[in-house]
């Protein structure tokens, strides 16, 4: 059948997962009390083809998306009242609008950074304003050495996306950030080390052809310490969604034991020079 809506088929599987926080966030626009309102998703979720009622049961991810961006917006949110002048880049930004769920803050600059296909199809979707796109990967030097000429603070920006990669990968990331953006802050969510390997059981995931691996999580907050970082603030994804989850995980969350070895932690922290 013709239809006049964009197709997301030309991104790859790990991108293909940006579909399912677009979703959630549209989902949650009608809830009587939302963790957060995304006019943004509910307009690009309307101009896609795809079929999107395969998440229909995901309930804990459905929350559990929103929950984390909410956390992460108040984060950035911090952050920019502390630094007005920052520059900020959200990386693997995929489809989604947070410069625009923040109210597009007139900070020195805001970059959204995704693979190039994914920028291509993010254009389709929901065109810049005064924030810039960056078609690259989070692992190219070239947007760090950018970044760094601006001699502003920094905010980095990247949500459901380390766990998508090998421990080494991220270990190495971060210490190619410490030589090339010493004392910039970086927001992320990181997954518990009882969750890698286990994508095929996630409530969304599953629902994507060959769903991409998870990889990389921690046992303890304090294992980021490893990664050269200074804590700043963490917060148990629980304590937003917890009252929203299906029963068995509220249930879990309830107890210390479900919170350490089940929990995911929205963390703000700070990139330590390595010299």
């Amino acid at each position: 059948m013709k239809t006049d809506k964009i197709s997301p088929d030309t991104v790859s599987a790990l991108s293909t997962t940006m579909l399912i926080p677009l979703w959630a966030k549209a989902v949650e626009f009608d809830q009587k009390q939302p963790l957060l309102r995304d006019a943004e998703a509910v307009r690009m979720i309307g101009m896609i083809d795809y079929d999107f009622s395969r998440f229909a049961k995901s309930k804990a991810s459905q929350v559990g998306c929103c929950g984390r961006a909410a956390l992460m917006d108040d984060m950035a949110n911090r952050f920019i009242a502390e630094y007005p002048d920052a520059v900020i880049v959200d990386l693997g930004a995929g489809l989604d609008a947070r410069f625009e769920r923040l109210g597009k803050p007139p900070i020195t600059a805001w970059y959204d950074l995704d693979l190039p296909e994914v920028i291509e199809l993010r254009r389709m979707l929901l065109s810049e304003t005064s924030n810039h796109y960056l078609a690259a990967s989070l692992f190219d030097e070239s947007w760090m050495e950018m970044v760094a000429e601006y001699n502003k603070p920094v905010l980095l920006i990247i949500e459901g996306v380390l766990m998508y990669f090998q421990p080494e990968q991220v270990k190495d990331w971060f210490a190619l950030l410490a030589r090339k953006l010493p004392n910039a802050e970086i927001i992320f969510d990181t997954l518990p080390k009882i969750a890698i390997g286990r994508q095929k059981k996630h409530d969304a995931l599953k629902h994507i052809e060959k769903p991409p691996e998870f990889k990389w999580g921690i046992n303890h907050i304090e294992d980021l310490n490893q990664l050269g970082l200074t804590i700043l603030e963490n917060v148990e994804l629980s304590s937003i969604c917890g009252q929203r989850y299906p029963l068995i995980l509220r249930l879990l969350y309830l107890t210390k034991c479900g919170r350490k070895k089940l929990d995911i932690q929205i963390v703000r922290a700070k990139i330590c020079s390595n010299e």
